[in-house]
């Protein structure tokens, strides 16, 4: 796509199962973040360490907002990003995931439009419309059960007015009900304008089980549901979503009113 890229050559250190130190992922963010030549932070992969990240980058000073771009446990990161000072973060391809494999890892053009648009557009990706109906607000979300953990935490999530996109992978059906009754018994579905699923990879029900588009429609309130959109856990194509900017749905339509950039 024409960016020059850059990595600290200790991005490959080990640490059991952490890519080297909390204080050494830590202070790379933090220099990337810093670092007024770099436009955008790329996350390698996921990884169960941004919960330590996030923790360490709650008292620590943050600069100008930048794009920060991952899902699944990065999800701990944008929202805490998001809560703490309001950034705009990127629901899109990881690099050693997505990116690696070439066009047929992501979405090329919803990246291109979700980082340098800087007015609304629409995703060409038409999901199935689980319950009818029109829905704005701004577009939230992420992995749910990172969502879940992050309950009882600073990083906890206020999603009253907003539009929520909710995706994971290999989770069975009654785990995401469990999940989705946790979310709602803590009030943090009340005040959702609609709810948009993701392809819930590895989620489906197994044969003589409930079908998971009925587990999700019985666990959500009375609002327009969308299931299967195509970013984060995916089977391929992953669609970029910017977080943090406003959107709609109508049909099986999901339009961003607004860029994500400037």
């Amino acid at each position: 796509m024409g960016y020059k890229v850059r990595y600290r050559d200790d991005i490959f250190s080990s640490s059991g199962f952490y890519a080297g130190s909390h204080e050494r992922r830590t202070s790379e963010l933090l220099e990337a973040l810093a670092d007024p030549k770099i436009h955008a932070v790329f996350c390698a992969r996921g990884g169960y360490g941004c919960n330590y990240v996030s923790q360490a980058l709650a008292a620590a000073p943050l600069p100008s907002p930048k794009i920060v771009m991952g899902y699944s446990d990065v999800t701990t990161l944008q929202m805490l990003l998001w809560k703490r000072a309001g950034w705009v973060t990127f629901h899109g391809p990881m690099v050693t995931v997505d990116l690696c494999q070439g066009s047929t890892g992501y979405d090329a053009a919803s990246l291109r439009q979700s980082i340098t648009s800087t007015g609304a557009w629409e995703v060409t990706h038409a999901p199935q419309v689980l319950r009818r109906g029109d829905a704005e607000g701004v577009l939230l979300g992420g992995c749910l059960s990172i969502l879940v953990a992050a309950l009882g935490t600073s990083r906890e999530p206020d999603f009253k007015g907003a539009l929520l996109f909710l995706e994971d992978l290999d989770e069975r059906p009654y785990r995401i009900d469990r999940m989705l009754f946790h979310l709602r018994e803590a009030g943090k579905l009340a005040g959702v304008r609609g709810i948009v699923f993701g392809e819930m990879k590895g989620c489906q029900a197994r044969e003589g089980e409930t079908p998971l588009e009925e587990v999700l429609l019985a666990a959500v309130p009375e609002i327009p549901v969308l299931y299967g959109f195509r970013s984060g856990h995916t089977s391929g194509g992953n669609i970029c979503l910017p977080l943090g900017v406003r959107a709609a749905i109508s049909g099986d339509t999901l339009a961003l009113l607004e860029g994500a950039v400037c």
